[in-house]
């Protein structure tokens, strides 16, 4: 007759007659904390390759495993700092991966912007702008109204388009300005379409560029109207046709051709 032993349940070996791996309780106390020290490390390895790897945006991926490791290693009991600082890690991992994500698409949406800005402008290039005056502050202090065309004899008007708190746009001015001192019958406007034109002219005159200038809320004739790059250079005629139309910077040797005429159209052969 069987015995309650024998009724008891039995674990059954596998196929083959291999034995099965013994459970984490099964083992000696010894081993169990050689399993747990093994076992706690693995959150910080997760956290240190995310951490190497954030600039790939990987972090995201080593991060989440090495916080879900930890997190569960100390609410099963294995509180140590180690655990700790890999949870500590993983987090930063998986912030660092994200300031990465939001950096790379800020990057690669200023390429794109300027790439479109740039084929934009150079459908400018022949396009005769509207008779349209312009309220300005003079570099003397005084105001008028100008058409954004070249007068009083001047080969050409140089038009650029800034934003006064831009270092890219410093740099231009300080370009354009030494530029101006090689071809000093060619005036000059200088835009900010976000700034009081008083500020413009102050900054304007701070970088040595002797320049009328346009502030905020003064309508200018399209297609000038709808810069958003910053800086843009505008070389207009007598004419006011387009000579030439920039997104940003260019050396000193460029300017000096611009200024110079060497993108106006030939005279017509006779």
């Amino acid at each position: 007759m069987p015995t309650a032993s024998d009724q008891s349940p039995r674990a059954e070996a596998p196929a083959g007659g291999a034995p099965s791996a013994p459970d984490a309780r099964e083992l000696d106390p010894i081993d169990q904390e050689w399993l747990r020290r093994r076992s706690a490390a693995g959150p910080l390895a997760f956290g240190v390759i995310g951490l190497v790897t954030s600039p790939l945006l990987l972090g995201l991926a080593f991060g989440a495993l090495g916080m879900r490791a930890g997190i569960d290693l100390w609410r099963q009991g294995t509180r140590r700092s180690i655990v700790a600082l890999g949870i500590g890690a993983s987090f930063a991992a998986v912030v660092l991966s994200i300031m990465g994500a939001l950096l790379w698409g800020s990057v690669l949406t200023t390429v794109l912007l300027g790439r479109d800005a740039i084929r934009e402008t150079e459908r400018w290039r022949g396009r005769t702008l509207e008779a349209v005056e312009v309220a300005t502050l003079l570099p003397d202090g005084g105001a008028a109204a100008i058409t954004l065309r070249a007068t009083g004899g001047a080969p050409r008007l140089a038009m650029l388009f800034v934003r006064i708190d831009s270092t890219a746009s410093t740099e231009a001015v300080r370009t354009l300005a030494a530029a101006l001192g090689r071809h000093p019958g060619v005036p000059a406007l200088l835009v900010d379409p976000l700034a009081p034109a008083e500020d413009v002219r102050t900054y304007a005159r701070g970088l040595g560029l002797a320049a009328a200038a346009v502030g905020a809320g003064v309508p200018l004739p399209p297609p000038l109207d709808g810069v958003a790059a910053f800086p843009t250079l505008v070389v207009i005629d007598a004419s006011g046709r387009i000579e030439s139309a920039i997104v940003g910077g260019r050396t000193p040797a460029d300017l000096n051709l611009l200024l110079g005429g060497a993108a106006a159209d030939p005279p017509p052969a006779r």
